[in-house]
C-alpha cells in the first residue's frame, strides 16, 4: 500500500489531496480490533443483566395486562363514565400538547437569542422555528 510520501504527482492545475489520518491507531491491527469488539459480545453476562432483563420483562408483562384489560373492558377503566366526561384520555393528551408546546419556547427563546445548540431541542417542537 502507498503512503502520503509515494504517491504519484498530480497533473498541474489540479489541488493536492488532502491529508488523511489511518483508520486504526499505531499499535492496532485489524485483528486487535476485532478481538477487542467481540470480546464484549462473548464475555460472560454479569448477573446484573439478568435483575435488569428480569425487571423490564415484568413491566412489559404488565403493559400487555394492562392492554388487554383496556380492550376487553374499554376505555371506562380510565374514568370515562356517565358523571365524568373526560378521564385520562384527555388528561394524556393535554400532557402531550404541553410538551409540545413547552419545546416550541423553548425553542423559539434559543432561536431569539441566537444559540447554535438550539436543535438538539428544537427536536422536540412540532413545529421548529426557522
Amino acid at each position: 500500500m502507498a503512503t502520503i510520501d509515494e504517491r504519484a504527482p498530480l497533473p498541474d492545475g489540479l489541488p493536492e489531496k488532502p491529508y488523511r489520518p489511518p483508520v486504526l491507531a499505531p499499535g492496532y491491527t485489524p485483528a486487535t480490533v476485532t478481538d477487542k469488539i467481540s470480546s464484549v459480545v462473548l464475555a460472560r453476562t454479569p448477573r446484573w443483566w439478568y435483575v435488569a432483563f428480569g425487571l423490564s420483562f415484568c413491566l412489559m408483562m404488565l403493559f400487555l395486562g394492562s392492554v388487554t384489560w383496556l380492550f376487553a373492558k374499554g376505555v371506562g377503566i380510565w374514568g370515562v363514565n356517565q358523571p365524568v366526561g373526560w378521564g385520562f384520555a384527555i388528561v394524556n393528551f393535554v400532557w402531550w400538547i404541553g410538551i409540545g408546546h413547552a419545546g416550541t419556547l423553548i425553542s423559539a427563546i434559543l432561536l431569539l437569542l441566537h444559540q447554535q445548540w438550539r436543535t438538539s431541542i428544537d427536536r422536540f417542537a412540532p413545529f421548529r422555528s426557522a
